[in-house]
């Protein structure tokens, strides 16, 4: 009985150690299907993560795609490095890491676009599936340019030709003048010669006899004959002169033709911002200037399309007015625009006054009318010249070479010369029409040396356009 006793709890002890084992083995076997699921899991989310980066074709075959990777970097990271420096040699930046690298691409192709559009009629852009082809527009530009030097080459030339025919002229001109002069300095000299001859025969012939009168009457004769031959010989040379002169003018006519001409107005036109973002729903422009570049609110701009000539009237199409700054951006308010013709991130931001690097100086001349009631104020100009001067801009009193615009009013009005009767009522009179005169003077000796200087000109409506004010010159004004 204790033998079978000890056998069953032999057996029972198996029993409970192969239950146990086999429990031991289900729990392992579960663990461990367990952590292969997420093995499995894990492989599988790390091969989608892998898929995105680059499918398996493309995996083995990134040295051929992306080259030889950089010391110490991912082919990854190569390629990012490399869209950095293409980045950088199309736009001139250094590329932040923070930019996504589809928004560098964006970014270089708009201001490939935009560059296009600035150039306008000057570049013929080659265009591909994605856009301006770079390469082939700079070939053209290039050959464009090159066009342009040989034709500037022979215009030189021409030029050079005029400068030696009208230097020939000029000393054609100098030797028949020192001609001119020497021939009238011996004719005064015979006329004196004469003159004198002719007071001593004169003296003679009331002491002479019949006989001696007519010898001198002869020889004063002969004389006389000799003083017109002498003055038709001067008429001749003064001809000649005036020939000279003719020939001399014909070739400074020429001259001037064949110089080049610039535009003295295009620096009026140069854009001072870029539009960044438009927001018409709300009447809003975004521009890239801010506090860093002296933006202040309340300053105004008027808008020009970029890819149509400036109107001859210098009317743009929209104004706005900067209501909010800040350290890089500012926003403006738009005070008019056309609905046809909406404001788009392409076009031109233009203040003649304001410059963020420097101050343009101005001449202010003439009578003007800041009333809007069709006659002259006589605060006119003072009020302009504070406006450029709380704007910024330098007031002049004489055109020079420094000068960057001139902002010309209504000719001044002089009254008619008074009378003795109109003097003897007010002494005063003639005071005011010298001080009349004086202005007048001086506002034609000002447009005039503006015009020799090649100094851009504006009149004040061009003027208000140019700063992006019309609109709201026109409300104060109709508020006074």
């Amino acid at each position: 009985m204790a033998a079978r006793g000890s056998q069953s709890n032999a057996m029972l002890y198996s029993l409970i150690t192969f239950v146990g084992l086999f429990v031991i083995a289900t729990v392992c076997a579960i663990v461990f299907y367990v952590k292969s699921e997420e093995y499995r899991t894990l492989f599988e989310n790390k091969v989608n993560d892998t898929d995105k980066i680059a499918t398996t074709r493309e995996q083995s075959a990134l040295s051929r795609i992306v080259g030889k990777p950089e010391q110490g970097k991912s082919h990854l990271a190569t390629m990012v490095g490399l869209v950095d420096k293409l980045y950088k040699a199309v736009t001139g930046l250094d590329a932040s890491e923070d930019i996504p690298a589809d928004v560098k691409v964006n970014d270089a192709i708009m201001q490939i676009n935009t560059m296009m559009q600035t150039l306008g009629s000057d570049a013929s852009p080659t265009f591909g599936t994605d856009g301006v082809s770079l390469l082939n527009t700079i070939r053209q530009l290039k050959q464009s340019l090159d066009a342009e030097r040989a034709r500037m080459q022979q215009l030189g030339a021409a030029y050079a030709k005029l400068q030696d025919e009208f230097d020939q002229a000029k000393q054609l001109q100098q030797q028949q003048q020192e001609l001119f002069v020497s021939e009238l300095n011996k004719t005064q000299t015979l006329t004196n010669e004469i003159r004198n001859t002719f007071d001593r025969l004169q003296q003679q012939m009331q002491t002479a006899t019949a006989e001696q009168i007519q010898s001198y009457r002869s020889q004063l004769e002969a004389e006389q004959a000799r003083l017109r031959q002498r003055q038709q010989e001067l008429q001749d040379a003064d001809r000649k002169i005036k020939e000279t002169d003719g020939l001399l003018q014909e070739a400074l006519a020429k001259l001037e033709a064949i110089k080049p001409q610039p535009d003295v107005k295009v620096a009026a036109f140069r854009p001072d911002a870029r539009i960044v973002r438009v927001d018409l729903q709300n009447d809003l422009v975004t521009l890239d200037i801010g506090a860093k570049d002296r933006v202040y609110r309340g300053l105004t701009f008027a808008i020009y399309q970029s890819n149509a000539p400036i109107p001859e009237d210098a009317q743009g199409k929209a104004e706005i007015e900067v209501f909010q700054v800040g350290q890089q951006v500012s926003i403006a308010r738009i005070v008019r625009s056309d609905k046809r013709n909406p404001i788009a991130p392409t076009d031109l931001v233009v203040n003649l006054i304001w410059d963020p690097k420097t101050n343009n100086r101005f001449v202010v001349v003439g009578d003007f009318d800041t009333s809007g009631d069709g006659r002259a104020n006589a605060d006119g100009a003072a009020r302009v010249k504070e406006t450029i001067e709380r704007w910024g801009g330098r007031i002049q009193d004489d055109v020079t070479i420094e000068t960057d615009f001139m902002v010309v009013g209504l000719e001044p009005t002089v009254p008619p010369l008074p009378t003795q009767n109109e003097l003897d009522a007010d002494p005063t009179a003639q005071a005011r029409y010298d001080t009349a005169r004086a202005r007048l003077d001086a506002y034609n000796q000002l447009l005039a040396k503006a015009g020799r200087l090649r100094v851009p000109v504006f009149n004040y409506k061009q003027f208000l356009y140019l700063i992006g004010y019309d609109a709201m010159a026109a409300k104060l004004a109709a508020n006074q």
